[in-house]
């Protein structure tokens, strides 16, 4: 039996569960596009594969409404990987193991792939709904999108001919968002560097930290875990890195951090950075009360980093940017720039650190990555790298789908929904810069804790914003 087998909308679900039996991490999309593009051939409906797996299907207006103008519905098939310590799980091979618990679905352990699986559920659902009224639509399922919104980079967008686009990337279903911010992400690579030799170790780890979505839940006051364990290492005298490692995904606000080093008076640092952790613990938010710290001396023959670069990496984290660094002026409580350190990991002689900086303004984006430049030479960084840059979203003036969608949600639903901005980066900037004219909006069902193993999907509003979207494609139509 299926877990989802009695939830409505019923096509909906049974596309989600399908989806999620199937290994779908950033840059893994093959199958997913396959079990798209199998769906599109079975229902007869045109379909364009590219080689970087972004699948674009469209189906013919309904009868009468073949001069309406055509629509664009968008989402990503690939999910961000996260599960919790001693979750057994390949994200190369296992599908999501999913868990009903009244109107909440969510995952075993995992992070659920909600973001953004219920959009491909939807508008499968959709297309294959020959009751549903539309104008001559389009769907377009991409790839990359949490790793740097490679697929619509590479999607050749001379295929859309609609007017209109509604992306189901957004986790609120009382709103629809209008605009988003731009991004980059920043490679840190401190290369050969040399050892020395030590005769004991100390293993310290970070962990229970709530984590969180790096633009969406930046504000939030969530601690970040690399940060947390290598300010803890301040105490200490003489520093030598051994092994580092945290984080796994640079668009997540990490939850876990692990430092092995070696130290003077190595066997009292556990002691010191007990006291440490506690007065960490009083500075935590109530997201983050679950904290957990752990420091343990073993006694061998270890090579650790020698001291000077040591103290160079130890001095970059601890001073890299993390949180808001700028709020929106125009919209009250809207962050405007941030940046998030999301990944560290040694390997061999090498240490590479990653950091997911956002901004709304283009201007103060450039800042960061000024900023990020002169701590990279300060601290003596063999390389710095800014990377895949995608740009922001603005506010459509007058926008016709806009006051469609507040049309059709007050009739539906009786209430006044909101318009708003995002922190977070979505695919809509890439598609308008290369269709200036497009009318677009964000909507999607309520997906709480995205990119953490606690990510949620409701029922309830996953029906609600799938009857909202086939009303807004009737009245364009």
């Amino acid at each position: 039996m299926r877990i989802l087998e009695n939830l409505k909308p019923e096509r909906v679900f049974y596309y989600f569960e399908e989806l999620s039996a199937i290994p779908r991490g950033s840059g893994n999309e093959k199958g997913a596009a396959d079990f798209v593009e199998s769906f599109a051939k079975e229902h007869g409906l045109f379909c364009h594969r590219d080689k970087n797996n972004n699948v674009f299907i469209k189906k013919a207006a309904s009868e009468g409404r073949e001069a309406s103008p055509a629509v664009l519905l968008q989402g990503h098939m690939d999910m961000v990987c996260e599960k919790n310590s001693g979750t057994v799980h390949d994200f190369e091979k296992d599908g999501i193991k999913l868990i009903l618990d009244g109107d909440t679905i969510s995952a075993d352990g995992t992070t659920l792939g909600a973001d953004d699986g219920v959009a491909v559920a939807i508008m499968m659902a959709i297309l294959e709904d020959d009751d549903a009224v539309h104008g001559p639509l389009e769907c377009l399922f991409t790839t990359e999108e949490e790793t740097g919104l490679g697929g619509m980079k590479a999607f050749d967008k001379s295929l859309v001919s609609a007017k209109y686009m509604l992306n189901l990337d957004s986790e609120d279903d009382d709103c629809a968002t209008v605009s988003c911010a731009g991004g980059v992400r920043t490679d840190f690579e401190f290369c050969d560097i040399p050892f020395e030799r030590c005769a004991g170790k100390v293993t310290l780890s970070v962990t229970g930290l709530t984590g969180g979505h790096s633009g969406a839940d930046i504000d939030l006051g969530r601690a970040n875990a690399i940060k947390v364990a290598f300010s803890m290492l301040s105490g200490l005298e003489n520093v030598r890195l051994i092994e580092a490692v945290g984080g796994s995904k640079d668009n997540a606000i990490p939850r876990e951090c692990t430092i092995v080093f070696t130290c003077d008076d190595a066997m009292s640092a556990p002691s010191i950075l007990a006291e440490c952790a506690n007065d960490v613990r009083e500075t935590l938010s109530d997201d983050d009360k679950s904290f957990k710290f752990n420091a343990e001396y073993s006694v061998g023959a270890y090579h650790a980093f020698a001291e000077k670069y040591s103290r160079g990496i130890i001095t970059l984290v601890n001073s890299l940017p993390y949180g808001p660094l700028g709020m929106c002026e125009d919209v009250p409580g809207l962050v405007e720039t941030s940046s998030n350190p999301g990944i560290i990991k040694t390997d061999g002689s090498s240490v590479k650190i990653t950091s997911s900086s956002r901004s709304s303004v283009s201007e103060r984006l450039d800042g960061v990555i000024a900023s990020l430049d002169s701590l990279a030479e300060f601290t003596g960084a063999t390389k710095i790298t800014h990377r895949d840059r995608y740009p922001g979203w603005d506010v459509t003036k007058n926008s016709k789908l806009q006051a469609i969608y507040k049309e059709a949600y007050r009739d539906l639903f009786g209430e006044e929904p909101k318009i708003v901005g995002i922190h977070a980066g979505l695919e809509c900037g890439l598609i308008k810069e290369a269709i200036p004219d497009l009318d677009i909006i964000s909507t999607g069902p309520n997906a709480r804790d995205i990119h953490t193993p606690d990510e949620t999907l409701s029922v309830s509003s996953t029906e609600k914003v799938y009857k909202l979207t086939k009303e807004i494609l009737k009245r364009l139509a």
